[in-house]
């Protein structure tokens, strides 16, 4: 009986996270109404919303229990997995959510980053977010306001399930200079992009 409860134990992150993230993204979806000027969304789509991220959130789970039970190399493989499958949740107006949230879980999971890369990743992610919401021209200010209130803790949601999936296997160390230079110059042009095609800006043609 012991060794079943601890079983079960060990394995209720995979279940807490399937389920957390199929409530994430039934809550995601009003958001996108409130800002949408079409809102005539699809089960279809709204199936693929919730599926996309019940499965973010049962990856997310299984590394959580997989550090637990200290899995070592298997860990990285369910981690490479899931952060594979996440893409999944950056399709259609989803791209929109992507440089704000990479950034943003790679600045919090990443421990074994130096300092100054984390936090520029963290600082880089939330203002794209705030960009993003308060360029949505097509909307009035109060709307917008509104939308950015509700966007900013759907975004720390996601960056936590993120996080999961981001967050080291292996014992802490240091990025070394160059690879952390790397990492914040591939972000900023990763956000900077994004965000103008999100904001609809243009490049003169």
């Amino acid at each position: 009986m012991a060794s079943r409860r601890a079983t079960v134990s060990a394995w209720r992150p995979v279940l807490a996270g399937l389920v957390v993230g199929a409530g994430y993204g039934a809550a995601l979806r009003p958001w996108m109404r409130l800002v949408s000027t079409d809102p005539g969304f699809s089960w279809s789509g709204t199936g693929y919303i919730v599926g996309a991220f019940a499965v973010l959130g049962t990856m997310a789970g299984l590394a959580t229990a997989g550090r637990r039970r200290h899995w070592g190399r298997r860990l990285l493989g369910v981690r490479a997995l899931g952060i594979l499958l996440s893409l999944g949740c950056f399709t259609g107006a989803g791209v929109a959510m992507l440089p704000t949230v990479v950034p943003v879980a790679l600045g919090r999971a990443r421990t074994d980053w130096r300092i100054w890369v984390r936090g520029t990743l963290i600082i880089l992610g939330a203002g794209v977010a705030v960009a993003v919401v308060l360029s949505m021209r097509d909307l009035g200010w109060g709307r917008r306001l509104v939308a950015l209130a509700i966007y900013l803790p759907l975004c720390a949601v996601e960056v936590a399930l993120f996080g999961r999936l981001y967050a080291p296997s292996l014992p802490q160390g240091a990025l070394p200079r160059r690879a952390g230079i790397a990492v914040a110059g591939v972000a900023v042009l990763l956000a900077l992009g994004l965000g103008l095609l999100v904001t609809g800006l243009r490049a003169p043609g």
